[in-house]
């Protein structure tokens, strides 16, 4: 077996146990149920944007580090912190401690970048795509395989809430184990290269190799990766292309991750208004993996795509009649077909910039520089949403349907004014020309 198929296969297992947590899909209505017996204000002010704040912060740090450490360190530790929250869910009881573990899950969140980035600086260029793809298929099995058996096992009361954060605590065990096991990165993309960028070279010539006797090694390889890393940035971003393109990338993903933390609030706001009290949460996770996956499919593999000024039409008509409609199923459906048109979005953002980019090493960082974006957003959202001015459970899936028709005008006004642009570009040709 070639040696990029057995490293695969290894990071693909580690990445399909670390998504096996069936008690997220409920973890609202245990920290709300008789276990803990937290309110729901509590949880969507107090406790969710502890998560939220240390996320963001904490992203910052592990994405600096990642490459430096040469990411098997980081992917340990996310396995170590997956353990450390859910201990912490299953044996303790205060508030404080539920905050501690909300931060715990912020570096858990965080420390996923390892896994998502390791593969790149493992196997060769011409494996990214097929590798990428396996990459998140594995995610994608851990999520529905957690999504069909916490529901099963709820359903039939063989498990209740919390004996569900069993099983995601022997998959982070599992997981940590077996993160040991991958082979360790001898390179970096931008740290310990096996060549370093001299400031005074262009990138095509960025490939000099450093005399590893030299005493100011540790020091040149810190400046020479700073100095890389601006210029792709800098590269990157000045093609208006990746720019209005990881915008989308960046608001997507915060919309979609401020509606998605605090959506079982709003289900069992719902439920506590109407006479259904059985939570279909394991199986509406399921249904979202299975059509996000699809979602992404078409996105990847349709030429002629849809453009992302209806699909976020519909992605806010989907919250607002989720949201309006005092039935959880409307809701369910609401956040099911938002969340598939966000997997259809993030892809098609994805592979418009990834066409823009010509360095490898370049694709991870504006990737990861788009999801700190993203992050920092959702978090000055919560901020300013859930922490300054309060607003009710229902109040903020309104504003997140506003935003989302906000963000389909704001494209098609661009799109219109690039039409306008170009055809005007046209015209003047063809007078001149």
């Amino acid at each position: 077996m070639q040696d990029w198929i057995k490293i695969t296969l290894v990071l693909c297992l580690f990445g399909t146990l670390r998504e096996i947590r069936p008690s997220e899909p409920f973890v609202t209505e245990f920290l709300a149920g008789e276990w803990r017996n937290i309110t729901k204000e509590q949880l969507n002010q107090e406790i969710y944007p502890v998560g939220t704040y240390s996320y963001l912060a904490l992203l910052v740090l592990v994405f600096l580090v990642t490459d430096f450490l040469r990411f098997k360190p980081v992917i340990i530790l996310s396995g170590l912190s997956g353990i450390s929250v859910y201990a912490v869910l299953l044996w303790t009881s205060s508030v404080e401690w539920l905050q501690v573990s909300q931060f715990l899950y912020g570096l858990y969140m965080a420390t996923e970048v390892a896994y998502l980035t390791y593969i790149y600086a493992k196997v060769d260029p011409d494996k990214y795509p097929l590798v990428s793809s396996y990459t998140r298929i594995a995610a994608l099995t851990g999520r529905f395989l957690s999504g069909v058996s916490s529901q099963l096992l709820t359903h039939f009361n063989v498990m209740n809430y919390r004996d569900l954060n069993y099983i995601t605590l022997v998959a982070q065990i599992l997981a940590t184990f077996w993160a040991f096991w991958l082979p360790p990165v001898p390179y970096g993309i931008y740290f310990h290269r096996r060549s370093s960028p001299s400031p005074q070279l262009d990138i095509a010539h960025m490939d000099k190799q450093i005399a590893p006797s030299s005493p100011n090694k540790k020091r040149k390889d810190v400046t020479d990766a700073a100095i890389l890393i601006t210029r792709h940035a800098r590269i990157a971003y000045t093609r208006p292309k990746v720019l209005v393109w990881s915008a989308l990338y960046a608001v997507a993903l915060a919309l979609f991750v401020l509606a998605q933390t605090n959506m079982q609030i709003l289900w069992k706001t719902v439920q506590g208004e109407s006479d259904s009290t059985v939570a279909y949460n394991g199986a509406v996770e399921a249904i979202l993996t299975l059509l996000g996956a699809f979602g992404a499919f078409i996105a990847s593999y349709c030429t002629k795509a849809l453009l992302p000024a209806p699909v976020a039409a519909v992605q806010g008509v989907a919250m607002f009649v989720g949201t309006y409609v005092p039935n959880v199923f409307a809701s369910y459906v609401g956040y099911i077909v938002m969340g598939m048109l966000f997997h259809y979005t993030i892809t098609l953002a994805s592979a418009k910039i990834a066409s823009q980019l010509t360095d490898e090493s370049c694709f991870g960082l504006i990737f990861g520089i788009n999801t700190l974006m993203g992050t920092g957003l959702q978090s000055l959202l919560t901020l300013i949403l859930i922490q300054t001015i309060k607003l009710p459970i229902t109040a903020q899936y309104f504003t997140i349907s506003g935003l989302y028709l906000l963000l389909a005008s704001a494209w098609l006004l661009g799109w219109m004014v690039h039409l306008y642009k170009q055809n005007k570009s046209i015209n003047v040709t063809n007078q001149y020309g």
